[in-house]
């Protein structure tokens, strides 16, 4: 593990080993909308921290052992679903808690964490076969939702979100149920949700990129697990529309499809870096590597903060080319998903390892890049490092914002060149 990598995982530890996610307050009140998203990010996240540092989160094991008297009666969160309103954001969060029951169950060979997910599958989503085919695709695209999303109308017996299109999410932790049970079943629900998400316009109903993200990470998942060829290129094709539609200039993403004057999500920044890395591995295509690079360096870093959580940024787009802080920190979703980001950056270390520099060239968009990493105007005069100077302007990188105190990343202003 290089020294970046450990310095960020380290202080994201100090910060998850805190009193907002320990015992007292990890399960979430009756009233959260979004029934196990809180919980299943919090235990995919000490899991991952676990794997990273060889170290436990205070109360991991005690979450788990306490998941029966905090769920319903099938051992999932929230009212169980009675087959008529199917409810987006309670299936958007089990699939992190399908993701975090998994991996928790494969790093300690804990059978009762894999039992509690075969309960959930059999009692949440394989009832929902019928409901995934006649899910809403052509719904009117939302302009409104704040960083956590809410639920906003019922449409052919489905409650939807503001995070337009979560409830494809799922794809995700049932695929990586099915990676590890090989259940069939769970193989024909994939099939048909994958059906029907692919035949959705994303950009047109400015589906949440998160969502589409995560999915596409399922698909990825379900296609190393047995799957046919076609969902590679599934992938495939949700990334490119991705680079196309939802990534700023900087590599990190907007909030939704076409919306660009929203914000930034570490969240769905990981699942990018995660996909580009897995579709390099697959694939052996280098354009892949080069854009995990450029995720890591010039989005993923600057998305963490001093305390070692993390949270959104401005969308740098070229009618807006400046980059900064958004909201401090996103601690319900956003700095849990970082601990992920942080394991996948150590497994692939060797393909994001630092570069040496090299020759300062403008890309095809007239960014700035010494390498893999862009190089900005510092506006805000705050930007510690070395500085260049390039096309007749004096540039410094995009700088990791964990190393810099909470006032002055704040008053961090770049500006990233396009001209």
């Amino acid at each position: 593990m290089n020294i970046i990598i450990k310095n960020k995982t380290e202080k994201n530890f100090a910060r998850l080993s805190e009193p907002l996610y320990q015992i007292e307050n990890i399960f979430q009140r009756e009233s959260y909308e979004w029934y196990g998203d809180w919980e299943g990010r919090a235990l995919l996240a000490f899991v991952c921290q676990y794997l990273l540092t060889g170290k436990k989160i205070p109360c991991m094991d005690s979450m788990v052992a306490l998941l029966p008297e905090k769920t319903n009666k099938y051992l999932y969160f929230g009212k169980p679903f009675d087959g008529k309103i199917a409810d987006e954001q309670q299936l958007s969060g089990h699939s992190w808690y399908l993701r975090a029951l998994i991996k928790y169950a494969q790093t300690f060979r804990n059978d009762n964490a894999l039992k509690i997910a075969e309960s959930t599958v059999e009692h949440l989503y394989l009832p929902l076969r019928e409901k995934y085919k006649n899910y809403p695709i052509k719904r009117r695209a939302e302009t409104g939702g704040g960083v956590s999303g809410n639920a906003c109308k019922i449409q052919n017996d489905w409650l939807l979100s503001t995070d337009i299109g979560c409830a494809f999410m799922p794809i995700d932790g049932l695929a990586h149920y099915y990676a590890a049970t090989k259940d069939e079943r769970t193989a024909e629900l994939l099939k048909i949700m994958i059906d029907v998400f692919m035949r959705i316009d994303k950009a047109e109903i400015k589906m949440q990129t998160h969502a589409a993200l995560s999915a596409a990470r399922g698909i990825i998942e379900f296609f190393e697990a047995g799957g046919e060829e076609k969902y590679l290129q599934y992938a495939k094709d949700i990334f490119a529309l991705y680079i196309g539609h939802g990534m700023t200039l900087n590599y990190e993403n907007f909030n939704w499809f076409g919306r660009p004057d929203t914000w930034t999500e570490p969240c769905a920044i990981v699942d990018s870096m995660i996909v580009t890395l897995k579709l390099f591995r697959l694939t052996n295509d280098l354009t892949y590597k080069t854009l995990a690079r450029r995720i890591w360096f010039n989005g993923l870093q600057f998305c963490q903060r001093f305390n070692g959580g993390a949270g959104t940024n401005s969308c740098v787009t070229s009618e807006n080319p400046v980059l900064k802080i958004n909201s401090f920190e996103a601690p319900f979703c956003c700095t849990m998903r970082y601990a992920e980001g942080l394991l996948y950056a150590a497994e692939n270390n060797e393909i994001l390892a630092e570069d040496n520099g090299g020759e300062i060239f403008r890309d095809e968009r007239g960014r700035v890049f010494m390498g893999d990493k862009l190089l900005a105007e510092d506006l805000s005069g705050l930007v510690d490092g070395e500085h260049y100077t390039a096309f007749g302007k004096t540039l410094v990188n995009i700088p990791s914002l964990t190393e810099y105190p909470d006032e002055t990343a704040k008053a961090i202003r770049l500006k990233i060149v396009i001209d």
